[in-house]
């Protein structure tokens, strides 16, 4: 059976951990991973956006129990799944409580950096043009030819 990756993983607490060792983990992974400390790792800024995340569902105990029904509905899909044979179609949570949709710009943002997206953008685009220019070549010289 698959392993469901779920907020209890990312703050690393068991399931029927209560609200202070739910809380004592996330004050522990914030102060270890905070980007502030680790300025040299890009990572680390969403590391902390996802155990923010993780922190906020399991603090507040109307998102943990859906958060648990989530759990074992998954659970349950993947016991049906091993019996069928048949692969979850899921093991990640996509609902309202994960980080967020992430765009195209908002993902290359962090690993990239403003100057590097430029310069991709910048080569790209001179690409395009000397595609366009050997079209416009291409059609010329094939009118010279006839």
């Amino acid at each position: 059976m698959a392993k469901i990756h779920t907020h209890y993983d990312n703050l690393e607490v068991p399931r029927n951990a209560s609200p202070e060792a739910i809380h004592a983990a996330y004050q522990k992974l914030s102060k270890k991973l905070h980007p502030d400390k680790k300025q040299e790792n890009t990572e680390t800024a969403r590391i902390m956006s996802i155990i923010n995340t993780s922190y906020k569902v399991l603090s507040d105990p109307d998102k943990r129990h859906k958060h648990d029904q989530w759990i074992a509905t998954m659970e349950a899909m993947n016991a049906v799944n091993k019996q069928t044979g048949q692969a979850c179609p899921t093991t990640t949570q996509r609902s309202a409580d994960s980080v967020g949709s992430i765009t195209l710009f908002k993902s290359f943002l962090p690993k990239f950096g403003f100057v590097k997206l430029f310069v991709i953008w910048a080569f790209f685009y001179i690409i395009g043009v000397f595609i366009l220019l050997g079209a416009l070549w291409f059609i010329y010289s094939a009118d010279n030819f006839f």
